[in-house]
């Protein structure tokens, strides 16, 4: 298994107080050398932009560009800043991307800034903001590779803008994410399933707050891994992000880490190459114990993860129960559920 990093990756400057920002990566690289992994950095690569702009507008690349160009901070919107730095971080999260999917290894990429809110022009669907994002690294990733290679994304809040990049390409997007009703961006319903060629291929999976690592696994034993072992994926692209821990400051999920080993351990199990990318996250424990946690799950075979499961209350669990139920009559006539 492979784990990249850069400090050029911390290079990409937030406001003070701001949530994302470069002490994340700290906490999770002290995870992975905690682990003992060794973590290499991405070489450089001719077809970075070329890459990116599969999934961006030039014109949004070039405004990005623009707002790289200068010598301070300038806000995109209420969320999303952009440094000198940015456009550095963002190009070389695509290159570990890319280098890691042409290894055709496992691999946990370290990197900021997420990308999975980003879309097409920037805002993605009906998001007031980018939120936190630059650069769609999942979605670029998913159109290098092409065929056969599915995104799943874990991270707390839907990705609409992966969502949006993908949604009319036969390539597979499953997102679980709090229900879009109570929590940023609002959007990831059961029947948003995809259009044209993509009908079929997009998968929301909302969860109740507070839903418990029991929860999650039943989603991913009764939908999420029966639909990827139909698709029969040459390879996983996964968003992660550790803010559907029951820690984290931002959401109100009740997840643990074995909720999040569970995840992990079921899709390493298609025994296809298997690619992390850090997403969200905004606790530092956690974002140190689930590194240290994946990197000797997918090394090891086995992980402690120092925490007890959690278990949903009735109603988040009866909850789940009928949303699952309406995904089986949306996706059943694609998918055997």
């Amino acid at each position: 298994m492979r784990v990249y990093f850069d400090a050029i990756f911390k290079a990409h400057e937030t406001p003070r107080g701001h949530p994302e920002n470069p002490g994340r990566l700290d906490a999770a690289l002290k995870g992975v050398l905690d682990a003992g992994a060794e973590p290499r950095r991405p070489g450089p690569r001719e077809d970075v932009l070329d890459a990116v702009r599969r999934a961006h507008d030039a014109d949004y690349i070039n405004y990005v560009e623009g707002l790289c160009g200068g010598s301070d901070l300038i806000e995109i919107d209420g969320d999303t800043w952009a440094s000198p730095g940015t456009c550095s971080a963002a190009l070389t999260a695509v290159s570990a991307m890319l280098e890691a999917l042409d290894s055709r290894e496992g691999a946990y990429i370290l990197a900021r800034p997420p990308g999975h809110h980003a879309g097409f022009r920037g805002r993605a669907l009906t998001a007031p903001t980018q939120g936190f994002c630059i650069f769609n690294t999942a979605a670029i990733g998913a159109l290098y590779l092409g065929e056969g290679v599915a995104v799943v994304d874990i991270d707390v809040h839907h990705g609409n803008g992966t969502q949006e990049i993908l949604y009319d390409k036969d390539l597979l997007y499953i997102s679980t994410h709090q229900d879009p009703a109570t929590l940023y961006p609002g959007t990831g319903f059961p029947h948003e399933v995809g259009r044209g060629r993509g009908e079929g291929y997009n998968v929301n999976i909302p969860m109740p707050p507070g839903a418990g690592d029991d929860a999650f696994r039943e989603a991913f034993e009764s939908v999420i891994m029966p639909i990827l072992r139909q698709y029969g994926p040459r390879a996983v692209i996964v968003s992660l992000g550790w803010d559907a821990h029951r820690d984290d400051p931002l959401a109100d999920m009740g997840l643990t880490l074995n909720g999040y080993k569970y995840a992990i351990k079921s899709l390493a199990a298609l025994q296809v190459p298997l690619v992390l990318l850090l997403e969200g996250g905004y606790n530092y424990d956690v974002l140190r114990d689930g590194s240290r946690m994946a990197v000797e799950l997918l090394t090891k075979g086995d992980a402690d993860t120092g925490e007890e499961p959690s278990e949903s209350d009735y109603a988040a669990l009866a909850r789940l129960r009928r949303t699952l139920g309406e995904l089986r009559r949306y996706h059943g006539k694609y998918w055997r559920l």
